[in-house]
């Protein structure tokens, strides 16, 4: 035979092997879309639900931000003012003014400076992952709206006339505040002020899903100075309470003087605090723990908290996945806008509720592991996601366990 056909004969036998090396590894998958899929792929295994799972507020820290992307809360502004129209912003310098205020608060809550209390402490200063956006309720309007109210307008928090608790203003103008967060600018009473005893405080108070705030008006030129105390305001409505007592429940935010500013005496020591949720002169440090109790809120579907936030969990984006290449636990809850794909050597278990956006999908591969631990996967959008791909090979293949009640649902695995 001669040297050519040896070659032509070797080449063939190379081609031949290759071929059947990629059909060994050619890989297969099964979908998982619903319970009775489930039951017949998974391994059922009996454990009690850890009642930790989905309740404590570290668990919703955005340690990780593909997991706890940026959330966006929508806002508009009320402006009140009398019949006279003098005691408040005019339209122009108001939507400048709250626009320069909004922008800072959100940029303070960017930095999210390091925490100064307890001395050296290593808490984490994590990003906040939340900021504001000015949201109108029409094409009719731009998020800011002025009133003219002679009973309603004036803020007053001292005397027998005392009104930051009333909601009698938010019952009569807040505008679609089931989904938006109504900020109310309202002056001091100026007949108070005319006694010298009542102070224009820079003040404000969190009432359901609207806040009132004053003392604006009267600095007219440092819309900065009120950016901490938005981002206060909003805290107290995510759930966050003043944090220099012993019962906020959070363990890092330690018990103290709540002191403006420290002056070096015992009763006001070095350092003071800078917590967002204390009174003092910085307000420019949230704790994983607090932040944890905000996305919680933002997370919780039975909370009309999570109706403020623009459900950016609904759109699909497949630019980025979500990886888990060894042994992770997912125990609060998740709305997840991106592929979920589970290595080979990984574990996932899943022990709390996660909402997959529309036409994503958890992938298992040959060798990974996905653990159902008394949980819930689902689309809160009222769309379809692709369900659980288990991927096999000739050689292996991804395993799924699950235990205590599971629930699959809104796949298209299942016809509407």
């Amino acid at each position: 035979m001669r040297s050519n056909e040896y070659i032509v004969l070797f080449s063939i036998l190379i081609l031949s092997l290759i071929f059947q090396i990629q059909c060994n590894k050619r890989t297969s998958y099964l979908t998982v879309g619903t319970q009775a899929a489930l039951e017949e792929v998974a391994v059922r295994e009996t454990k009690q639900k850890d009642i930790r799972s989905c309740v404590d507020p570290l668990d919703y820290a955005p340690y990780d931000t593909l997991l706890r992307p940026l959330r966006h809360i929508r806002l508009n502004v009320h402006f009140m003012d009398s019949s006279t129209g003098i005691h408040n912003f005019s339209e122009q310098k108001g939507r400048k003014y709250m626009k320069t205020l909004i922008a800072n608060a959100n940029d303070r809550l960017t930095r999210n400076n390091k925490m100064k209390l307890p001395v050296n402490n290593d808490t984490p200063n994590l990003s906040p992952q939340y900021q504001y956006v000015i949201t109108p309720t029409s094409k009719d309007d731009d998020g800011f709206f002025f009133h003219q109210d002679d009973e309603l307008s004036f803020f007053l928090n001292k005397g027998k006339d005392k009104n930051n608790y009333n909601r009698d203003v938010i019952k009569k103008y807040a505008i679609s505040d089931d989904t938006i967060l109504n900020v109310f600018v309202m002056p001091h009473h100026p007949d108070s002020l005319k006694t010298g005893r009542y102070k224009a405080a820079s003040t404000g108070i969190a009432l359901g899903t609207s806040l009132k705030l004053a003392g604006l008006v009267e600095q007219p030129d440092k819309p900065w100075n009120f950016a901490t105390l938005l981002n206060h305001e909003v805290g107290h409505i995510f759930g966050l309470r003043h944090s220099w007592y012993k019962n906020d429940g959070c363990d890092d935010t330690p018990v103290h003087k709540n002191c403006w500013q420290p002056d070096g005496t015992e009763k006001c020591p070095e350092p003071g605090s800078n917590n967002m949720m204390d009174y003092n002169n910085s307000q420019m440090a949230i704790t994983p723990c607090q932040l944890g109790k905000i996305h919680k809120n933002f997370s919780n579907t039975s909370s009309e908290l999570r109706k403020l936030v623009i459900p950016s969990w609904c759109d699909f984006d497949g630019s980025k996945t979500i990886v888990v290449k060894d042994q992770t636990q997912w125990r609060g809850s998740l709305d997840l806008s991106h592929n979920v794909v589970i290595k080979k050597g990984g574990s996932l278990t899943i022990k709390c509720r996660v909402s997959m956006a529309k036409g994503s999908s958890i992938t298992v591969e040959p060798g990974g592991k996905l653990i159902l631990d008394h949980c819930k996967i689902h689309n809160d959008c009222g769309e379809q996601w692709n369900g659980i791909q288990v991927a096999s090979s000739n050689s292996e293949q991804g395993e799924i366990i699950y235990m205590g009640e599971v629930q699959i649902e809104n796949t298209t695995s299942v016809k509407s």
